[in-house]
């Protein structure tokens, strides 16, 4: 299931409220921003760059650069490791 953001999410929530929320705990989301959390969210669904990048309108190259900058500041060297963290 996808996640889109203007259901999950309304405007007097905060990212961290969401985050703790939907899956693990603020702290894992230390450093991310809005837009890196939201891919991160999806991507603890299971979703691929594809499908990510349709629920959020965003193009495949974005997504994947997202993803790797997500990688980079949670400090994980694979997609499965970071939606380990992520559950």
């Amino acid at each position: 299931m996808l996640l889109q953001p203007e259901r999950t999410a309304p405007a007097e929530q905060s990212w961290a409220e969401l985050a703790s929320r939907e899956v693990g705990s603020p702290a894992a989301f230390a450093g991310l921003s809005p837009a890196e959390l939201m891919v991160a969210l999806q991507l603890a669904q299971g979703c691929s760059n594809r499908e990510i990048a349709t629920a959020l309108g965003k193009s495949e190259t974005t997504v994947k650069h997202q993803v790797s900058a997500c990688l980079r500041k949670l400090g994980v060297p694979s997609r499965a490791r970071l939606i380990a963290l992520l559950r």
